[in-house]
């Protein structure tokens, strides 16, 4: 028993103090930084204030203009289909209330699962803006990221050196990207 404790002393300390070591010669290597490295064109910061101040406005700091009314129509539709179920809410809570001052419980109960309906729908079109707004945010910064990352095919004619021959007709090729 003795002799599996001070295994075990030992190899922890042993870790220890390689571990030790490691940090002493880590800190005794100098970081010298590249100066004449790449710098982004457009700036993630930026198009994510840029959005999220205005949806839509990110993705034309971007370039992808294109997006921009699909956003805002994705948006507005949200909110114009919350404003809709709200009215309709609102007009059912009215008619429980006639209802009940009248004392009819059968068309109260009716009226009040189409308020709850309302109000569930309403609530839901409020959730898909926010989803459609958050989406916008997270596209316009992801976007700035790989505005300058070069999507080219490199197998168009600028990056094929030697021609190709065409003697073999049987010739089947296949490309694979992940």
């Amino acid at each position: 028993m003795s002799r599996y404790i001070l295994i075990i002393v030992l190899t922890i300390f042993l870790s220890g103090s390689s571990q030790a070591q490691f940090r002493d010669s880590a800190e005794k290597v100098k970081i010298i930084e590249d100066t004449s490295g790449f710098h982004m064109k457009k700036s993630p910061t930026l198009a994510l204030i840029l959005s999220g101040v205005l949806p839509g406005a990110g993705q034309v700091y971007t370039g992808g203009w294109y997006k921009a009314p699909f956003i805002f129509a994705g948006i507005a539709g949200c909110l114009i289909g919350a404003a809709i179920q709200n009215g309709r809410y609102l007009v059912d809570i009215d008619s429980v209330n006639a209802q009940l001052a009248r004392g009819d419980t059968y068309h109260a109960g009716l009226y009040t699962n189409a308020r709850e309906f309302y109000r569930d729908d309403r609530d839901k079109f409020y959730i898909y803006a926010a989803l459609v707004y958050i989406a916008n945010l997270l596209d316009a910064y992801i976007s700035a990221h790989l505005f300058d990352f070069d999507v080219s095919d490199p197998n168009s004619s600028a990056y094929i050196s030697a021609p190709q021959s065409s003697s073999d007709p049987w010739r089947i090729g296949m490309r694979m990207r992940f």
